[in-house]
């Protein structure tokens, strides 16, 4: 990693266990985040005009891996393989994430992974004719389901891995589209 990304990576963190600990942006300075991420206030200036561009580039971040690339599902192995990419990215970045779905300063995160998911999964539904509100209401649940058993999980309120998280949304998503027929299951 060069050292760009390495200052990005380690300011990023400091930003994650500073909001986690303080709960909202106001209440963290650049300074103490420079301290934290063992930077000096020069380069983190550097990267970012202020502490808000941090919180904005995490934002694009998940915008970018987990939604902009994925607005073509078509079928329930699309999204299978979806929601196995929102996984390997939540695990690969859990030191910053997790950070953050630990704390209470959550909430924007959780609103967003919830609707890019629901948006994407259930785009689905109707690229394929369904308008079926049941359908789409079990649809949210789960997902909304998932996200709040990922937030536990990273909170160490349960005792299940991202892999079987993962998996078991999978695996009720495929009941839930073969419920309504084997035009989705292609």
């Amino acid at each position: 990693m060069r050292v760009t990304e390495r200052n990005r990576r380690k300011i990023q963190e400091a930003f994650a266990e500073l909001l986690a600990e303080r709960g909202l942006l106001r209440n963290i300075t650049v300074t103490e985040l420079a301290r934290r991420a063992d930077v000096t206030r020069g380069t983190f200036y550097n990267y970012y005009d202020n502490i808000y561009q941090v919180g904005a580039e995490l934002q694009n971040e998940i915008e970018k891996r987990l939604f902009s690339e994925y607005d073509n599902l078509t079928t329930v192995e699309d999204v299978e393989n979806y929601i196995d990419n929102v996984f390997v990215f939540l695990r690969s970045q859990e030191d910053i994430y997790g950070e953050l779905l630990f704390s209470d300063a959550s909430a924007e995160f959780l609103r967003q992974l919830e609707n890019g998911m629901d948006e994407r999964v259930s785009a689905v539904l109707h690229k394929n004719g369904i308008d079926n509100k049941a359908v789409e209401l079990d649809l949210l649940f789960l997902i909304n389901g998932a996200v709040a058993i990922v937030r536990r999980y990273y909170r160490k309120e349960v005792d299940l891995s991202l892999d079987e998280i993962r998996d078991y949304l999978k695996e009720k998503i495929r009941g839930l589209f073969s419920s309504i027929g084997d035009k989705i299951l292609a």
